[in-house]
């Protein structure tokens, strides 16, 4: 499978969503760093090159509306595919922006192959198409 060895960062405040987010991905041969705390994806980000990201909108500290720009402004992380994982009913604006930035979105409650179809068409696409 083409998904084997694909690193995927999951950033959520909710450690049950992320224990079975990464169980999930597990079964499909992405190997998962969850992070909880918006605020130490940096570090993360520094020294682990992830083939795509995915994270929540609502959280402390760091929204994920602010993590997706820093992210975005990075050069190095500029192109790396995001999917947002999100229950927030989405505002025009908030649409715009998501949009502006090349991220996909997928609603939560979501369905599991839903997911796992989107991270691999994403990931085996070619970069910055």
């Amino acid at each position: 499978m083409t998904s084997s060895h694909k690193k995927i960062l999951l950033i959520d405040d909710e450690i049950d969503f992320t224990e079975v987010v990464s169980t999930l991905l597990g079964f499909h041969d992405f190997e998962v760093k969850a992070v909880n705390d918006p605020l130490k994806v940096d570090l993360l980000l520094d020294e682990t090159n992830f083939d795509l990201l995915v994270t929540d909108l609502m959280m402390p500290g760091l929204s994920g509306f602010d993590l997706i720009d820093k992210i975005r402004s990075n050069q190095k992380l500029a192109t790396i595919p995001i999917i947002v994982l999100s229950a927030k009913v989405l505002t025009n604006e908030e649409r715009k922006f998501l949009l502006r930035h090349q991220v996909q979105v997928m609603q939560k409650p979501f369905e599991p192959t839903g997911l796992v179809d989107q991270i691999c068409g994403l990931i085996e696409a070619p970069a910055g198409g």
